[in-house]
């Protein structure tokens, strides 16, 4: 009985699954995607540097010589390279170009811009914790 439960699931699903347009197919109405990729790039910057920030952490404990020391030295440039990360978002030929197309004024904008500020200030924050240069 559970097999047979699982066969029918499986294939409502699959069937489910047939009837959606894969993405390169469907259509994208203005900067949407590319706003939607920047914002998926910015989260990714985030969560490097606050694993960073733990690597970092864990180091600075000193409770595995010969390793601490290359934990906190990685640990600081996943978040330098988080930081630098969210930084060529902003400057990217990609974001001038929705600039230029005139995305510039849209809220999807707006908030794109208030992500990469929060995100840059909550990196900042690990960057003090952690004395990086």
């Amino acid at each position: 009985m559970k097999r047979m439960t699982l066969l029918v699931a499986a294939i409502a699903l699959l069937g489910i699954g047939s009837g959606v347009r894969p993405l390169n197919a469907q259509e994208h109405h203005g900067a949407s995607m590319e706003l939607h990729h920047m914002h998926l790039v910015i989260n990714h910057a985030v969560q490097m540097a606050a694993e960073g920030s733990s690597l970092a952490m864990l180091g600075e404990m000193n409770m595995a010589p010969g390793i601490d020391e290359q934990a906190v030295e990685h640990g600081k440039g996943m978040i330098r390279e988080g930081k630098g990360l969210v930084k060529s978002v902003l400057q990217s030929k990609a974001m001038t170009e929705l600039h230029e197309k005139g995305a510039g004024e849209s809220k999807e904008m707006t908030y794109t811009h208030k992500l990469a500020e929060a995100a840059l200030a909550y990196i900042d924050r690990l960057e003090e914790m952690h004395s990086i240069k």
